[in-house]
């Protein structure tokens, strides 16, 4: 029977860009980054408190990793 890699695990020098990317920005975005920087009000940035801008940043580059491994088929 043959063995089969697993799906998973990233096949080209690209998934695995994306993938350790993509883990980095989530730490940005979890708590022990988030309390130690991120966590407070002051600076206002556009009208909003600096952890909201902070938070917006982080997950539009999340979201824009997922775009690039759709549009790469990754």
């Amino acid at each position: 029977m043959p063995r089969y890699r697993s799906h998973y695990i990233p096949r080209t020098r690209q998934g695995w860009i994306a993938v350790l990317l993509f883990l980095g920005l989530l730490a940005l975005a979890e708590p022990p980054i988030v309390h130690a920087f991120a966590n407070r009000t002051e600076p206002w940035v556009f009208g909003l408190p600096f952890l909201y801008v902070y938070l917006l940043v982080v997950y539009s580059a999340l979201i824009g990793v997922l775009l690039w491994v759709q549009r790469r088929r990754l």
